[in-house]
């Protein structure tokens, strides 16, 4: 055995070997815990990347969409052949979507033919897989289903801009392409795009609810699994303190042997005097959690390590009142001043003959950390570090309520970078993505601090200032935007020059829904294309 003291003459030997082997088993329930805690961690981040894949997703194949109208406009108007192929280019997206779409719903799906939509739908490759198995593992949850049904009504919307293109293209190879044609054309495409935008941001929205619901599941069902799993571990650690004091009051002239025992217990383990609250012993692993010495742990009282004092106040309560205390969460800090967040069960014992509290301590810091990244990562870019669309319609959903309440007023602003698509084309993704984070920057200096800047995906940006009176605070800042993204970057050896096209909408002027907002400050944003890039557009009053 590995503990191998002498406690024959005591009458008790068996009692100390079979604590033993309690505390080895202890030790493997222990690697059980963190195993299974990882593996939970590992496949609930996996599951939210995966749900943020289709956010991202979502902003491509918008954008996509919106490259195919303009295109096609312009075609009518310049009568360009390169702006038909950039219109069949662009609708490539849609369309390796909606082949990646319909081959999952099919009962024995092809994956290499779901992953191949995927890609011509310029999805990462990484995010891919992921993106598959959270479409056949969620298929039948609520919001899942509903943004697929949305996801589906837009194939008629663009089909019906496939034919568009393709009577506009034989109209113009025949030259029967007059003016009135095309006025005639441009209706129907600008009724085309009115019918998909609105599906475009209930698809947005409704993958931002399925994502908000499958955080709150995947916590809820972590914070259930590791109830469960330190229950476990609270009845073998309840054993260990049970064996403790059995142990102790068969020994009590053998204080050694307690100690000797309890530098097994795989958790850091003290014990207080009630009286003065001393700590009168501390095993090797809470001597390492705290950082002291065994020589310097004498001039500390267990109130000196809480970060609150107010938490020892309210642990001290429930033990007057029930004797012991188990998993309370405090805030506790070691003897350099470093926090750490811990699970604390505390029992009271008779320890050399005194009053005494045998307290267990369950370092919980990587949870957290875990649990708070998981939050970060549903709710931001991984590329900017910006808030993402997901995040951007929640805190525009809570504005808008609360601006309807308080009679405040709000802007929004649509940033879209110009001929991005040429930079990621000649000079590659890597410049591309260095590109965007440069922009993300630049961007971020231009605004008041409590403004909400996000990317919305692909070379898609949008900023939610709160609390402007005067409406000429907003056009300052898109000038600033302006200004600020026109000097050259230096990027991985190119110069590289950007240029943006800002749309702005206000409310209540420009919409008193969310869905109106967004479509008019995206269609100022257009507008601002139009009129030859590099400046800003304000939504007309909707009311007039």
């Amino acid at each position: 055995m590995a503990l191998k003291i002498d406690l024959s003459h005591t009458g008790i030997a068996g009692a100390s070997n079979g604590r033993s082997r309690g505390l080895i088993l202890i030790v493997w329930v222990f690697v059980a815990i963190v195993a299974a805690l990882f593996l939970f961690a590992n496949y609930s981040i996996g599951v939210m990347s995966a749900a943020r894949a289709y956010v991202g997703g979502e902003g491509l194949w918008s954008k996509a969409q919106k490259e195919a109208v303009y295109a096609l406009s312009r075609y009518c108007t310049d009568r360009d052949p390169r702006e038909y192929e950039i219109f069949k280019e662009a609708l490539l997206v849609s369309l390796g979507d909606r082949q990646a779409r319909l081959e999952l719903e099919k009962p024995d799906p092809d994956l290499q033919v779901a992953a191949a939509g995927f890609l011509q739908g310029r999805n990462h490759p990484d995010d891919v897989d992921g993106m598959i198995r959270l479409f056949r593992s969620f298929r039948r949850v609520p919001e899942i289903d509903k943004a697929i049904a949305i996801w589906a009504q837009g194939d008629v919307h663009i089909d019906q801009l496939i034919a568009l293109g393709d009577k506009v293209h034989t109209a113009m190879e025949a030259g029967t392409l007059d003016a009135n044609a095309a006025r005639g054309y441009l209706t129907q495409l600008h009724e085309i795009n009115a019918l998909l935008t609105p599906l475009e941001d209930q698809f947005s929205y409704t993958l931002g609810e399925a994502s908000r619901k499958t955080r709150t599941v995947l916590l809820i069902f972590m914070f259930v699994a590791v109830s469960g799993l330190l229950t476990v571990a609270y009845v073998f650690s309840g054993r260990v303190v049970r064996q403790s004091e059995d142990l102790q009051h068969a020994l009590r002239e053998s204080e050694l042997q307690l100690r000797g025992l309890l530098q097994f217990a795989p958790l850091p383990i003290i014990i207080v005097r009630v009286g003065d609250e001393a700590i009168v012993y501390a095993n090797n692993r809470a001597l390492e959690q705290f950082g002291v010495t065994a020589a310097s742990l004498r001039q500390y009282k267990a109130k000196n390590f809480y970060v609150r004092p107010e938490d020892r106040e309210q642990v001290v309560q429930v033990l007057g009142a029930q004797g012991s205390v188990r998993d309370w969460e405090v805030e506790l800090r070691d003897a350099a001043g470093r926090t750490f967040w811990s699970l604390i069960s505390s029992q009271r014992i008779a320890f050399a003959g005194e009053d005494c509290l045998l307290t267990a301590l369950n370092n919980i810091e990587d949870r957290r950390r875990a649990q708070e990244e998981l939050r970060h990562r549903a709710f931001h870019d991984d590329l900017t570090g910006l808030p993402n669309r997901a995040m951007f319609m929640d805190a525009l959903s809570r504005t808008l309520h609360r601006m309807e309440r308080k009679n405040g007023v709000f802007s929004i602003l649509f940033i879209d970078l110009d001929q991005f698509k040429e930079v990621n084309d000649s000079l590659g993704h890597t410049v591309g993505d260095v590109l965007l984070q440069e922009v993300a920057m630049r961007i971020r200096l231009c605004v008041r601090e409590g403004d909400l800047v996000a990317r919305l995906g692909g070379d898609e940006f949008v900023i939610l200032v709160e609390g402007e009176d005067n409406p000429g605070e907003v056009i300052s800042i898109a000038q600033k935007i302006l200004s600020a993204l026109e000097p050259e970057h230096q990027l991985e050896g190119h110069v590289v020059r950007v240029t943006s096209s800002i749309g702005i909408s206000r409310y209540p002027e420009n919409g008193t829904e969310l869905n109106d907002l967004l479509r008019n400050a995206d269609a100022a944003m257009y507008k601002a294309k139009e009129r030859g890039r590099n400046n800003f557009q304000v939504a007309a009053d909707s009311r007039m």
